[in-house]
């Protein structure tokens, strides 16, 4: 329906820090042009996919807790 993919982002606790599950996401994604590098993958690199994979695949750090907190923050203001 959407035509491809472009771009697979990891985030999150076990997004940023486990490369067994993102490579078990990744698995069988070839379909779509991704190749994963599977030594970038292991060091948990910014960019984890292949030099030839035509999907970008990053890995981002994400601040879950200020995020949090500034909604909450927010939804305070609006009482």
């Amino acid at each position: 329906m959407l035509g491809g993919l472009d771009l697979l982002v990891f985030t999150g606790g076990i997004g940023e820090h486990d490369a067994v599950v993102r490579a078990g996401i990744c698995d069988g994604m070839e379909c779509f042009g991704l190749r994963l590098d599977r030594e970038a993958n292991q060091r948990n690199a910014g960019t984890i996919s292949a030099t030839d994979s035509t999907v970008l695949v990053r890995v981002v750090t994400s601040d879950e807790e200020t995020q949090i907190a500034r909604i909450v923050f927010r939804l305070m203001e609006d009482d």
